[in-house]
This record gives C-alpha cells, structure tokens and sequence, in this order.
C-alpha cells in the first residue's frame, strides 16, 4: 500500500518504520518543519516529502499516519474522511471531547475504516487479562504511571497537548476503561490548589465505574525515570502489570501467564489497521474513534474535577455520534 505520513516527530518515525518493516511504501511524508519531513524521508526512503500541507495527495494514498500534535488533527481527519482515505491518529484524540464532534459527524456520514494509537490494547498481557476479567467479579483498580516530561516545545502548551494529563495520562484511563468498564465520573486532585489546571503535572484521580467498581489513577510527570504499575482487583484475585511494556507480575487468579514473547507494539498496532484496510473490516482494528472518545471523556472529567474540585460525571456519547 502507499502510505503517507502527517507529523514526522517520534511517533512519525515509529509508524514509518512500522510502514517499511511491514512490507509497505512509504509514499509522502509531510511536516510543517520541512528539515524533519527531510530527515525522516532520507531515512525510510520515502517517495515524496511535502513542503506545502496543500500538495498532499489525498486521493492516491491508500492509508495516512497523523502523527502531530493533538490541537492539530482534526483538519487533517476531515480531509482524509472527505477523500474516503482510511487514517490513523495518535493518542489522545483531541485538546477536548467536544473537538471531536465535527470528526465523528463527518464520519458518521462518510464511514472511513480508521485507528486511534492507544497501542497498550495490542499487548499480549491485555488481551490475556480482558478474557480472564470476563469471567471474574471486578471490585477496582490501583494504577500509577509516573515519568518525564517530554523534551518537545509542544508538550507543555495547552492549546497543542491539552497538558499532560490529557497527552500522556490518557493511557491510564483508556486501560482502566479496557480491563474494568466504562468510567461514570471522576474526582481529581493535586498537590497545590493553584495548580489546578490542564497543566498540573502531579495529579491523583479517583474512578467511578458504572456497573460498580472502583478505581484510582496515580500521574505524575516530575520523576526522573518512567515508572508504570496496574492492578486489578477481583473477588478471587489481582492481576499486576508493570512498566512500559505492562508485563504481566502478578496473578493470582488461576495462576497463569501469557507466553513470554517480544512485542514491537507499534509494528504491531500497525499491523492491525493495514489489516483492517486490506479485508475491508473496521471491526478488526483495536480502538476506532468512537471508542477513543469515551476516553476522551473520562479524561475532560478529570480535569474538569481539578478545577472545580468537585466529583465530575462523563457526559454519554450523542447517539448521533457512535457510527464507525
């Protein structure tokens, strides 16, 4: 397939390689800094870079990578929805939930098989943990995902990331939802009520799950080094996964572990949605935008709680709205 890539940063090169290693053309690489579009290009060998965000092809690609960042998808989803050219983006969807509304709109109306990089629901130890959870009584879960701060003028600006909360603790709540259940309301908190706002970086969270559950988030990017641990608690057990890679550590429910194998998750992830492209089927990739969305909404919740400093319900998802 040929493929095109919006946003030549780290996760640009991540999906250009997962592009090569998969047998596929990189086509067109595009990015608003020309030298980055330039160094990525030489590297993967691609066809064509792009200076001009006008001079990109939509309509002789066959799937589009948009890698930038958040506060700047939505015009390149519509375009791609506009041209039926199925599309990735990165994690998370949005500055906000309600920035979605035109792209689900659009969507709605003009059905494009298309991803969302929330790539921790690809790992082997997730998938092994949902069917196991499925049969099991979920009393909560216990997560903290603790790092840096990201070395990239964008990361700290609200009106681009949302703040890190919503760039990088977005993991954090998407797999809460994917091994619990959906998320029917937040409270959040911080150390210093002045830094209450889309920028804090230390925040605690606790979760309200519809059918009963409950749950905390633990986030942080003031640490020196990248720390990651979940827990879920059931009636006959836990299961614990740690680090970045969330191997499975713990499980005392029946006691078995997935075989150990090497994950290159992006390739994989990638994988999936040319799958999808290629057979025709939405269904097969792991997160589609609607879903994404009600992460989306658990996270405005939480920073909705910071400023307010009240418990925060998310807002359901307009039936208008839930089309693939």
């Amino acid at each position: 397939m040929r493929v095109g890539i919006v946003g030549c940063g780290r996760m640009g090169n991540e999906r250009a390689r997962a592009t090569i290693a998969l047998g596929h053309e990189l086509a067109v690489v595009y990015d608003a800094a020309v030298e980055r579009a330039r160094t990525l290009g030489a590297k993967y060998s691609a066809s064509l870079v792009l200076e001009k965000e006008y001079e990109i092809p939509w309509s002789t690609l066959d799937a589009i990578f948009i890698c930038t960042p958040p506060g700047l998808r939505s015009k390149y989803e519509l375009a791609a929805i506009a041209a039926r050219l199925p599309f990735f983006i990165e994690k998370p969807i949005a500055i906000t939930s309600s920035d979605c509304v035109p792209v689900l709109a659009a969507l709605s109306a003009r059905p494009t098989i298309h991803a969302v990089g929330y790539m921790n629901r690809c790992r082997d130890s997730v998938s092994f943990a949902r069917q196991l959870l499925a049969q099991c009584k979920v009393l909560g879960v216990c997560c903290h995902w603790v790092g840096r701060k990201y070395k990239v003028g964008w990361w700290l600006e609200r009106g681009q990331s949302g703040g890190p909360l919503n760039e990088q603790a977005t993991h954090a709540f998407d797999l809460s939802r994917v091994l619990v259940g959906e998320i029917s309301s937040v409270n959040a908190t911080v150390r210093d009520s002045a830094d209450s706002s889309d920028l804090a970086l230390s925040v605690a969270c606790t979760l309200n799950f519809s059918e009963g559950p409950l749950g905390t988030i633990f986030y942080s990017c003031e640490a020196d080094d990248k720390h990651i641990n979940l827990r879920v608690i059931t009636a006959g057990g836990i299961l614990e996964f740690s680090g970045w890679d969330l191997r499975l550590t713990a499980n005392t429910i029946d006691g078995v572990f997935p075989a150990a194998l090497e994950e290159d998750i992006f390739v994989s992830e990638s994988a999936r949605f040319f799958t999808a492209i290629q057979r025709g089927d939405p269904r097969l990739v792991p997160c589609d935008l609607v879903d994404a969305y009600r992460t989306q909404l658990a996270v405005d919740a939480a920073r909705a709680s910071l400023r307010s400093g009240e418990r925060v319900s998310t807002v359901p998802l307009p039936r208008s709205e839930g089309a693939r």
